[in-house]
């Protein structure tokens, strides 16, 4: 039907939005709404870039389509553990996606699932990273190079220490990955736990951060 009947849109630069009924639905109507506006605008990318009439949807407009699916989805929380897994493997920045998760699911369950699938994918970088790292030449990266000799020697606390460091979370984990132990026997167990301890307040702020958003347009707008 015509936009103008419709509560969740409107007519946008001559576009009629459709808007279904069903009420579960109507959220992601709404954020579709969203994302033809800003694109006939600009397309705004997490890292702050933006780009002019360019077609397509932005990595913001993205999260916000696929956050209003997992709200109506009965199975939307394990979409959401999956996603954030996924994303974090890629090198993605998971900041937005850990405040998306706080407005979408609430302070608990979404610092809980920020947490787990932040944690799952730092583990899947890591594994991607060990695999892959010597048989496509990747080098350790510059900003690492200086923990070596104690990621040796102490590497659950340094590998904390690396966790907390202002470097980007894909530098972290596919730097760390390339690390080269004795007799090859990698300490995946201190990794995993720097990953798990050092995110805890890091998702904690985040997710309380995204629950006292007003809306995942709120949060876009703010973090992305």
């Amino acid at each position: 039907h015509e936009a103008e009947t419709t509560s969740c849109g409107g007519r946008v630069s001559g576009l009629s939005l459709w808007c279904p009924q069903d009420p579960m639905l109507e959220g992601v109507a709404d954020s579709m709404a969203y994302v033809i506006l800003r694109n006939e605008t600009s397309t705004v990318d997490f890292d702050g870039a933006a780009s002019d009439g360019a077609p397509g949807l932005s990595k913001a407009a993205l999260v916000i389509l696929v956050f209003e699916a997992f709200r109506s989805h009965p199975l939307g929380y394990i979409g959401f553990l999956i996603f954030l897994t996924m994303w974090t493997a890629l090198a993605l920045p998971v900041t937005p996606l850990e405040v998306c998760a706080g407005c979408v699911f609430g302070p608990v369950w979404g610092t809980l699932g920020s947490l787990t699938g932040k944690t799952l994918g730092c583990v899947c970088a890591l594994l991607i990273g060990r695999m892959m790292g010597k048989s496509q030449g990747w080098k350790m990266p510059t900003a690492l190079e200086k923990y070596l000799g104690l990621l040796k020697s102490r590497p659950f606390e340094t590998m904390c220490a690396i966790r907390i460091a202002p470097i980007p979370l894909g530098v972290k984990n596919y730097g760390l990955s390339l690390v080269r132990y004795p007799n090859d026997k990698y300490p995946y167990r201190a990794y995993a736990w720097s990953c798990f301890l050092v995110g805890i307040p890091f998702s904690i702020a985040w997710g309380l951060t995204g629950h006292g958003a007003s809306s995942l347009v709120d949060v876009v707008s703010k973090y992305a």
